[in-house]
């Protein structure tokens, strides 16, 4: 989750760690006591345990859009749009605009594709592009130390903050204010779903004899492995693989390495439509146990105190034998009374 914040709010590795563990890590075990204290309260039946895991599904599935708040990044000159004043080709076959990062503005810098040091350059007006490199961005000075900056560069315009045909080394600086409100709704999301496990287990311990309790845990959490744990990292890898734009390339052994540039707006549909496909074949698996297998569910009773257990019987039966003689017991005796 730590790479989706990198990749779709700009975020730095160290900070997009910080965020979701602060956020993940305590939501987790807050859902995970508040599921079992419900359980433990309420005295849940398994088939009541199932219908409020299924009820937190949905609660969870209804913060499932919050894929869609995403920052777009700024647009790669070359890549994603032509050079200024260079329209792009038009491919007739394809209908599509056919972009490359060779243009009239750097023709004689002979840049190598291989080095991918992007530069930013802002405009007057507050827009922003970035460039593949200086050398693509036509930037014969040497990098300025004291101003942060490249001078002169051919392919870009004259109205850039700070003097014409200026860039700034690195990304463009995200001006999207989406990560709040994706951590806002990224709170309850990890709260409902980590409330999930603890009646699951719950319910798996009562319907299963005593002397295969271990085993039934065992078993349950082999299908957690191979359904979830497993194949999530390759699943997810392979939704950033999908999404990406350009992938860098080694000149020496013609090997692709990783991505540079991602398309934000078909990861965050992407991750949406595998989150949400997900839950729902979560909450069907449910369903479909209430309706078919809940007359043969065995519902062990949940364990209980010694003072519930009183207060139960004496609503049953009225106050015990017991208290009265107790109480004569504690009569003080009268001098002179032989007790032999």
């Amino acid at each position: 989750m730590s790479k989706y914040l990198e990749r779709q709010f700009g975020v730095a590795p160290s900070k997009a760690n910080m965020l979701i563990g602060a956020i993940m890590v305590p939501m987790a075990g807050i859902g995970t006591m508040f599921s079992g204290m419900v359980i433990q309260k309420f005295r849940l039946s398994c088939a009541r345990t199932i219908k409020f895991c299924i009820l937190l599904l949905i609660a969870s599935l209804l913060f499932t859009p919050m894929y869609f708040i995403y920052c777009d990044h700024d647009q790669l000159v070359g890549i994603e749009t032509h050079y200024f004043g260079e329209p792009a080709p038009y491919n007739n076959l394809t209908e599509t605009y056919t972009y490359s990062l060779d243009a009239k503005c750097n023709q004689n810098c002979a840049c190598n594709s291989a080095e991918y040091r992007p530069v930013c350059a802002e405009f007057l007006d507050g827009s922003q592009v970035a460039f593949y490199s200086p050398c693509y961005a036509g930037c014969p000075d040497p990098y300025s130390p004291l101003t942060k900056e490249y001078k002169n560069c051919s392919c870009v315009p004259l109205t850039t903050k700070g003097g014409p045909q200026r860039v700034k080394k690195g990304y463009c600086e995200s001006k999207c204010k989406g990560l709040f409100g994706f951590l806002i709704a990224f709170a309850p999301f990890c709260f409902f779903t980590f409330s999930v496990g603890v009646p699951l287990i719950s319910v798996v311990l009562r319907t299963v004899d005593y002397a295969e309790r271990s085993f039934a845990l065992g078993i349950q959490w082999i299908l957690v492995r191979i359904i979830g744990t497993i194949p999530a990292p390759v699943v997810f890898g392979w939704l950033f693989d999908v999404s990406c734009i350009r992938q860098h390339l080694d000149v020496c052994s013609g090997t692709q390495g990783s991505c540079m540039l991602y398309y934000n707006k078909l990861l965050s549909d992407l991750f949406f439509a595998f989150s949400l496909a997900g839950q729902v074949v979560a909450i069907i698996c449910l369903v479909l146990v209430l309706i078919f297998c809940s007359a043969s569910l065995r519902d062990d009773p949940l364990p209980v105190t010694a003072d519930d257990t009183r207060l139960e019987m004496e609503a049953e039966n009225g106050p015990t034998e017991q208290e009265p003689m107790l109480e004569k017991e504690k009569q003080p005796i009268p001098e002179g009374t032989n007790i032999a």
